[in-house]
């Protein structure tokens, strides 16, 4: 199919109030597969992003090789050129074999009371902090909270750093978008020296004194040189904590303002806890807090009977696959009773993300604690602010006026 309407990809992060109808016109006009106004191959239907992103042929190694040309010596050229989401085997297993049982379904199973007492904490303080009605933002006060706690306290990282690093990991995050200006670039790097010399103090804290967290694991693999290379470890130390956070703040503080709009399906919601896993779900289809991935084509490769080139950087825009109307019905209805394929939104094969489990989990936990604990929620600002970090999208603030049940707690 050939159009007038391609993808431009920097669109996406200049409007991220709404990418999806530049997605939905670009896919309409010229198909599901397509090569960007800036030369990349994007791929906007979700049969052709689940098929790419399985297909072993298009690869990520070459990106990380790329970071490492392109970025200067120091701590951001070591840390892209060596992130897990970076690398093809055998070393991509080898990295997340040593991650991946912190985050099985019955490992996050686990950390249900560690969690819940983390949304508990914070919906206590929100109530005891403001009059009944009051305006709050749930994003600073609620979204951003419980994740970033979640993350800190399995990793092992002291409170008192916890702010800090998020910080840092935010600043750095600047060098995963498409493209970077000066100033940007400057500032992401220094913030990437200051995550690793931090990185490197806890794990040196953790080497002389092991506990039962995260950190301390990485810490004894980091020894086994042929395990973990120095580069590796810290490399997966900026990317759990950076990931660990982001994806459940955007994921939780997108699905709230959207649920709010639709006050029918709010007022449902808050009645009926079984609703709240498949709402998270369509949080994540409809609203999917990662708008794109990238991957590299090792060898010339049809998909939706288009080749795509070998040596092609391929952008698979999981916004735009987890809203195909080849795959669902009306794409751009918010609908939990919705039928359909699965969201995108954690990608799918080699790199499927690891923390998956644990987004849902904080999720889920984090809704529900929060409709269980109000009789009323609104937005106090109907248009906030948006913004992109890398491929990242959430709000810059999410205001709103919540009424609290009186015993605290949704009838069961």
């Amino acid at each position: 199919m050939t159009g007038t309407v391609r993808l431009d990809p920097a669109e996406l992060e200049a409007r991220p109030e709404d990418p999806f109808s530049h997605l939905a016109a670009a896919r309409a006009a010229s198909g599901p597969v397509h090569q960007a106004t800036n030369g990349m191959w994007c791929v906007l239907g979700r049969a052709e992003a689940d098929a790419v992103l399985r297909d072993r042929r298009f690869v990520s190694g070459p990106i990380g090789a790329l970071y490492r040309q392109l970025l200067p010596p120091g701590a951001a050229h070591d840390e892209l050129g060596h992130r897990i989401n970076f690398l093809d085997p055998p070393d991509h297993p080898r990295v997340r074999g040593i991650v991946q049982p912190v985050f099985t379904a019955r490992a996050v199973a686990t950390l249900g009371d560690r969690i819940g007492g983390l949304v508990a904490g914070c919906l206590d303080s929100m109530r005891n902090g403001s009059d009944d009605g009051a305006e709050v933002d749930l994003l600073d006060g609620f979204a951003d909270q419980v994740p970033t706690a979640t993350i800190s306290s399995l990793l092992g990282v002291p409170e008192e750093d916890w702010a800090r690093l998020t910080a840092l990991t935010e600043r750095v995050t600047r060098l995963l978008s498409i493209s970077v200006d000066p100033a940007a670039m400057a500032d992401a790097l220094e913030a990437a020296e200051s995550f690793r010399a931090e990185a490197r103090r806890l794990l040196a804290d953790r080497r002389a004194s092991p506990g039962e967290d995260l950190l301390s694991a990485l810490a004894g693999a980091g020894e086994d040189g042929e395990r973990l290379q120095d580069a590796e470890l810290l490399s997966l130390v900026v990317t759990l904590y950076s990931a660990g956070h982001r994806t459940t703040r955007d994921l939780t503080a997108n699905g709230i303002l959207e649920l709010t709009r639709h006050p029918g399906l709010l007022r449902r919601a808050m009645e009926e806890p079984e609703l709240l896993r498949p709402l998270v779900q369509e949080f994540l289809r409809h609203q999917t807090p990662t708008l794109y991935i990238g991957r590299v084509a090792g060898e010339d490769a049809e998909v939706g009977g288009v080749t795509v080139p070998a040596g092609a950087f391929v952008l698979v825009v999981l916004a735009a696959a987890n809203r195909d109307p080849a795959a669902y019905d009306d794409p751009d209805r918010f609908d939990p009773d919705r039928g359909g394929p699965p969201p995108l939104s954690f990608a799918v094969g080699p790199h499927h993300c690891l923390g998956a489990q644990l987004a849902r989990a904080e999720a889920e936990a984090m809704v529900g604690g929060l409709l269980g604990a109000v009789s009323e929620l609104a937005l106090a600002d109907p248009a906030p602010g948006w913004r992109m970090s890398g491929p990242f999208r959430g709000p810059t603030h999410l205001r709103v006026r919540l009424r609290w049940r009186s015993g605290g707690e949704r009838p069961v």
